[in-house]
């Protein structure tokens, strides 16, 4: 049976890598959705010339200014939503941290009647500026749902349409504390999750990476926290 699948790519001042990732990504999926969040470098001109060639699977939305991955991501939610009909929706970072070869397992639990599925990273690989935060958010959340998914801030997701509608109806945008908003929406209204695992990868030292390790940690935490309290 064929299953058509929407992948999301959020990209921000990523054009020395994302040429190669979309186009992987392409390979393994019904249509790319990319979503150029205010870049300052020559991304939007990388992703402009994949379209060119290939305007039928691959799609562009444009942020003037940078609004924030989490945003981004579900601006690219709706965008695939409104336009295409899919079986599951799939999300992965446009620095070259995720290969995108893995997405045929990454959903295949979505047609077993997973409805999140999130690609783990083994924490013993992540550069020291990843890990600290990813353990102690990850500590802290399986203190409350002890099946919770160890590897919570991983980029690369696939998610059912029944998971893609509640997340465009009940997550609020912001930065990378939204992918957090996600789960936690998906933990607490017990949503069917599953995982599968894959290789940690950081390229030229996770130089592109624009997560700051005390500013967004900060931001996951105070979600969690007012989670906690019912807020």
């Amino acid at each position: 049976m064929y299953h058509k699948t929407v992948v999301i790519i959020p990209c921000r001042n990523v054009a020395k890598y994302c040429k190669e990732v979309v186009h992987d990504a392409s390979k393994s999926c019904s249509h790319v959705v990319c979503v150029n969040d205010g870049s300052t470098d020559e991304t939007q001109e990388v992703l402009k010339q994949l379209v060119k060639h290939d305007s039928s699977h691959i799609h562009i939305l444009t942020f003037l200014k940078n609004r924030g991955k989490g945003h981004a991501l579900l601006a690219g939610m709706e965008y695939a939503k409104k336009h295409f009909r899919f079986d599951s929706l799939v999300t992965i970072d446009s620095d070259g941290q995720h290969f995108a070869s893995f997405i045929p397992e990454l959903i295949q639990p979505i047609f077993d009647g997973v409805d999140f599925v999130i690609a783990e990273r083994p924490f013993e690989k992540m550069p020291n500026r990843s890990r600290f935060g990813n353990t102690w958010i990850s500590i802290l959340l399986k203190l409350r749902y002890g099946f919770a998914p160890k590897d919570t801030q991983s980029g690369m997701r696939a998610f059912s349409p029944k998971m893609v509608d509640e997340f465009i109806h009940s997550v609020k945008g912001g930065r990378y504390e939204t992918e957090f908003r996600c789960l936690l929406a998906a933990l607490s209204k017990h949503f069917k999750i599953a995982s599968i695992t894959i290789p940690a990868i950081y390229l030229d030292g996770n130089k592109s990476s624009h997560f700051s390790p005390f500013k967004d940690a900060c931001r996951i935490l105070k979600v969690f926290f007012l989670h906690l309290v019912g807020l």
